[in-house]
């Protein structure tokens, strides 16, 4: 990391400001994350609708999203936080990365799985509790390298010292996922019934049925989400840690050699 490089203030925003910076760094290297989407998106896609046809009962396949939301995010947690220090990032280093982290990056994802199961078992109250504080298992799986139980506790430190910024990542979890589910299903539902008059070939949502638009919607999110809540992280280091003052002074540290 090359703290003279660094692409945005630091310093602390709202929810809001902070998704406003996600949407700028996104448009920024449009074509450096719509390449990473397709490469892991769509295949995710594609398993999921073939496992609908193969599972007996296709709505056991959501329960088991959270876990491929955690896998799929990786790489865009990587990508999105090297891109705040650097002007070119190659995805093949991206990619090395993700692998080289894999096994944490899967507890990361196995943390949020079990956070999600019970805080459901203990209603909405529940999940607010448990999810937000495995906010940022990924960012400390990936980026800070901490180790399976490391990044746990790590993200439950972070969350404990501000739960205000940890409940609104998971809420633009959830907010995000239920947007591109919907979004996604009504278009699907409007090109292929409506536009190429060939009606419902793959059910409907509202009847009750796993359509292949809801599940590209909320797998497509997840890219979006990862760099929403990459900046949430960086937010709330810059909140509880001084993160701000730390990269100014390894910057000014460098520029005096």
């Amino acid at each position: 990391m090359n703290p003279n490089l660094c692409r945005v203030v630091l310093r602390p925003r709202g929810p809001l400001e902070v998704f406003d910076l996600t949407l700028a760094l996104i448009r920024v290297h449009a074509g450096r994350f719509g390449l990473l989407a397709a490469l892991t998106v769509l295949p995710f896609v594609a398993l999921a609708f073939g496992l609908t046809y193969v599972v007996d009962d296709p709505w056991l396949i959501p329960l088991f999203l959270p876990l491929v939301f955690g896998l799929l995010q990786a790489p865009f947690t990587v990508l999105a936080g090297r891109l705040l220090f650097a002007d070119e990032v190659p995805l093949r280093q991206v990619v090395m990365e993700v692998l080289r982290g894999i096994v944490p990056t899967i507890a990361a994802s196995g943390w949020l799985l079990l956070a999600l199961l019970l805080g459901l078992g203990c209603g909405f109250a529940g999940v607010a509790i448990t999810v937000p504080a495995t906010a940022y298992v990924t960012e400390a799986a990936l980026l800070e390298k901490v180790g399976v139980m490391g990044c746990l506790r790590r993200s439950m430190r972070l969350a404990s010292s501000n739960p205000g910024i940890a409940l609104s990542t998971a809420f633009g979890w959830a907010f995000l996922t239920f947007w591109g589910v919907v979004v996604a299903e009504a278009a699907g539902q409007s090109m292929v019934g409506f536009v190429l008059q060939l009606g419902q070939p793959f059910g409907s949502l509202v009847a009750g049925q796993v359509t292949p638009y809801a599940l590209f919607g909320a797998l497509a999110a997840q890219p979006l989400m990862a760099v929403y809540r990459l900046l949430l992280y960086v937010d709330a280091r810059t909140r509880i840690e001084g993160w701000d003052l730390q990269v100014g002074l390894r910057a000014a540290g460098l520029a005096a050699k």
